[in-house]
C-alpha cells in the first residue's frame, strides 16, 4: 500500500490553481453558450474562440480561434477541424491526437467556448434603420424588428417575409398581427444570416427609379401625378436626369407580367404647360427617369422583368 501511494504524484499549488482557474473558466462560459434544446448541445461555429486546457500540461494551454474554414491549431498538433462538433466530442479527437503525436499517456482534455461568433441578422425594406445586425441567441423576429427602428408609413407589416440563410424559400410573417394583437405565434427565433424584408403596400404606393435623388416606393395619394412623384423623389440628379423622357411602367390588369409603357415629357410640361406629359398615376405605377442620352431600352426592360420575379417571390409591388 505504502509502494503504491508513493507512486502518486503529489498536488502541487500550482495544479490546484490551474484546476480553479479551468472550473471558472467553465463556469463564466454556460451563461453564454446557447442550448439548441434542452437535449441537444451547443456546436461550435466558425468565428467562436475555444479555451483549451490540459490537466497538468502548461504547455499544452491555449485560446483558439476557429477560423472561417471551421479549423483550429491546437499546440503541436497543427490544424483540426473543430466545427459542427460539441466540446465533449473535440475534446476526445484532441485526447486521441495528442496520445498519437506527443505519446501522452490518458491525457484530460478539457475544452470550452469562451466566446460565441458575433450572430448577424438583417432587416430590410420599408422600415427606419434598414441593416445587418449583431443579435444574441435567442433574439426573435420582434428583437430584429425592433432593431430597424420601426416601419415606415408605406410598410405592408402583415405581408413581412422572413428568409433563412441559404434558403430561396421565404416564410410569411404578418407583424401587423404581432404588435396589434400580441400574436406571437410566427415570433421565430432569429438565426444567424437571417434576413426580414418589409415590403410596401401593395395598393397605396408608386415607385421611381432611375436618375433621381431617392429611387424607391411613395407613397400614393388621389390625383397624383408624374411631377408629384418626381418631387416624392426629390428630383433630378443634375447633369445625369432625362427628363423629356420619362416613362411610366404600368401593370395590364388581369394580365400579370404585361406592362404598358407611356412615354412622359417633363420638359415640355414645365416649359409649354402641356398638361397630357403629366400623366395621372394610379397605385402601383412604376416611373423610371433615363440618364442622359439615349433611352436605355432594355434596362426598361430588365426592370419589368425584376418587378415580375419580386411578384413570384410573393413580394408584389403592383396591383393585381
Amino acid at each position: 500500500m505504502e509502494a503504491k501511494m508513493c507512486a502518486l504524484r503529489p498536488i502541487t499549488l500550482h495544479r490546484i490553481v490551474a484546476l480553479v482557474a479551468a472550473l471558472i473558466a467553465a463556469c463564466a462560459v454556460l451563461a453564454q453558450v446557447p442550448q439548441t434544446s434542452q437535449t441537444e448541445p451547443y456546436r461550435i461555429q466558425e468565428e467562436d474562440v475555444l479555451r483549451m486546457f490540459v490537466w497538468d500540461e502548461q504547455q499544452l494551454q491555449a485560446e483558439l480561434l476557429v477560423g472561417p474554414d471551421g479549423f483550429i491549431s491546437p499546440p503541436f498538433l497543427g490544424r483540426v477541424r473543430a466545427q459542427g462538433k460539441t466540446t465533449t466530442e473535440l475534446e476526445a479527437e484532441l485526447k486521441d491526437e495528442y496520445i498519437r503525436v506527443l505519446r501522452l499517456r490518458d491525457p484530460k482534455v478539457s475544452v470550452n467556448v469562451s466566446r460565441i461568433r458575433a450572430i448577424r441578422a438583417s432587416i430590410s425594406g420599408e422600415v427606419s434603420r434598414a441593416n445587418a445586425y449583431d443579435i444574441r441567441p435567442g433574439d426573435t423576429v420582434r428583437t430584429l424588428f425592433g432593431l430597424g427602428g420601426g416601419a415606415n408609413p408605406i410598410a405592408d407589416l402583415s405581408r413581412a417575409i422572413l428568409f433563412r440563410k441559404n434558403s430561396r424559400e421565404g416564410i410569411p410573417i404578418d407583424l401587423k398581427a404581432m404588435i396589434e394583437r400580441g400574436d406571437l405565434s410566427q415570433d421565430f427565433r432569429i438565426e444567424d444570416g437571417d434576413t426580414l424584408v418589409i415590403p410596401p403596400k401593395k395598393e397605396n404606393t408608386v415607385r421611381v427609379d432611375g436618375k433621381v435623388r431617392s429611387p424607391g416606393p411613395v407613397l400614393y395619394q388621389d390625383d397624383m401625378t408624374v411631377m408629384d412623384a418626381l418631387t416624392a423623389a426629390n428630383w433630378e440628379i443634375p447633369n445625369e436626369s432625362k427628363f423629356s423622357e420619362v416613362m411610366v411602367i404600368r401593370p395590364k390588369k388581369g394580365q400579370p407580367g404585361k406592362y404598358q409603357r407611356i412615354r412622359c415629357n417633363i420638359v415640355k410640361f414645365i416649359r409649354e404647360g402641356d398638361e397630357n406629359q403629366n400623366l395621372v398615376l394610379m397605385a402601383g405605377d412604376h416611373v423610371y427617369v433615363p440618364g442622359t442620352g439615349r433611352p436605355n431600352l432594355e434596362l426598361l426592360n430588365a426592370a419589368a422583368n425584376l418587378i415580375f420575379i419580386l411578384e413570384r417571390f410573393g413580394i408584389p409591388l403592383f396591383r393585381p
